[in-house]
């Protein structure tokens, strides 16, 4: 076993599951959860997991609330796993407890990874996508919902050691892909976040309640080929995912025929992963913003400097920003209202 001082900051439904993996592997990672209802639970009861047939509790010898609370530092890295908008200010809190050539792991949906290169240096960032779901059920209860990879990279493309040693502490909870294209792998799983994610949000319903209807996988085509031509025309080379990022892309001027088998793909895929639930959704369930600016309005401004139209990311952004302000309720039909505005 590789010794690795670890610092995990963010304890949701990704952050629960991955420290669990972590601490049964043999690492004695330290927790930090920004929550000390989260805290109390964890200490009291120790992570509780479900992960598909199986429970199970485990143990946390080192957990606190608050980044000021930890008593020591020099950490070889700390695993970021809140909400894209609270990175920036973990990223530069965390770097004090680091060792001179330690380093953070940006793990959110959405980009955020120049912005927190901006802060704290590119050399002090490793990015992270995490290719499974987890949710978090009742206040420190965990579900693994969904399978999939780990996708782990230096924002230069280098293979160095210590993504080398990252891998190997990550592979204790999935398989793990290092890869020289983290920013194609980063745009890949953008455009599923921008489809899954903000219409899960606005709909309230699992990605398997989703996809029975006609009216959202359409939807779902048109988002997602937004995402992939801003990417393309800002010279990104996408990388697979869970599969091809093609596989799901229908271009413009397609005929009926093509319309049709990409339609029938989005149910298919959607029920694979139908018990998944976008973060999104569980952000607003707890009364809490969602991560819209770093998904979709990302995409509208990168899209704006390729000049590539994303009329239908910009009517998410704007339902989205409803919703959180209060001036809209989560329902199923928000798809309905897109629809009329966007004459799909």
């Amino acid at each position: 076993m590789i010794q690795q001082r670890i610092l995990i900051e963010g304890i949701g439904g990704i952050g629960g599951v991955l420290a669990a993996k972590i601490i049964q592997a043999g690492y004695a990672p330290v927790l930090v959860t920004n929550n000390q209802a989260i805290t109390d639970a964890i200490k009291l009861y120790g992570l509780r997991i479900k992960d598909g047939a199986e429970l199970y509790s485990v143990p946390v010898p080192n957990i606190f609330t608050a980044l000021e609370d930890v008593p020591f530092g020099d950490f070889d890295a700390a695993y970021l796993i809140m909400k894209a908008d609270g990175v920036v200010t973990a990223a530069k809190k965390s770097l004090p407890l680091l060792k001179p050539d330690g380093y953070v792991v940006t793990f959110q949906n959405g980009i955020v990874e120049d912005i927190v290169a901006e802060a704290i240096g590119a050399q002090r960032v490793i990015s992270g996508i995490i290719g499974w779901g987890g949710t978090m059920d009742k206040i420190g209860m965990y579900e693994k919902t969904t399978i999939g990879n780990i996708h782990l990279g230096e924002l230069d493309g280098k293979i160095t050691e210590r993504l080398k040693n990252l891998a190997t502490v990550c592979e204790t909870c999935t398989p793990v892909i290092v890869t020289d294209n983290i920013r194609g792998a980063l745009w890949s799983k953008l455009a599923i976040n921008c489809t899954i994610t903000t219409i899960g949000a606005l709909t309230g319903e699992t990605l398997g309640q989703l996809v029975r209807d006609g009216r959202v996988r359409k939807l779902f085509l048109r988002t997602y080929a937004e995402v992939v031509d801003t990417a393309e025309a800002s010279g990104i080379r996408l990388e697979r995912i869970a599969t091809d990022p093609k596989l799901l892309y229908l271009p413009r001027g397609a005929n009926f025929v093509q319309a049709l088998f990409k339609n029938a793909l989005v149910r298919v895929v959607g029920m694979r992963y139908s018990k998944q639930k976008s973060s999104s959704l569980q952000s607003l369930e707890r009364g809490r913003k969602t991560e819209i600016d770093y998904l979709n309005g990302y995409v509208v401004r990168q899209a704006q400097n390729v000049n590539v139209p994303t009329p239908v990311n910009a009517a998410l952004v704007r339902m989205m920003k409803a919703i959180e302000s209060g001036q809209r309720k989560v329902e199923p039909r928000n798809v309905e209202d897109l629809q009329q505005e966007l004459k799909l």
